[in-house]
């Protein structure tokens, strides 16, 4: 009878302290840093960076693609299509190299 006096204290207040670990804020992880729910990062991915938002998906948390870009970060230039040179006349003599 002594050990049930002992032990429902113990059993309660272990009930009571588990709700209060599950109510940390949720945070995600980029950069060795955490950031809150709502703030943004600079991310870098397979050489790219993109700039990603800390959301909550399914009860999880996740990063949400923004910008391709970073703030600060200079522009990337876009690909050039290859071009052909416009036909001319072909030369008539051969040329020294």
């Amino acid at each position: 009878m002594a050990i049930r006096y002992l032990i429902w204290p113990v059993g309660l207040a272990l009930a009571l302290a588990a709700p209060t670990l599950s109510l940390a804020a949720p945070t995600c992880l980029a950069n060795g840093k955490s950031f809150n729910v709502g703030e943004t990062a600079c991310l870098t991915l397979a050489g790219e960076s993109h700039l990603a938002r800390c959301d909550m998906v399914l009860n999880n948390t996740s990063w949400t693609r923004i910008k391709d870009e970073c703030p600060g970060e200079a522009p990337k230039p876009h690909p050039t299509s290859i071009s052909t040179p416009t036909p001319g006349p072909a030369p008539t003599e051969p040329t020294e190299n």
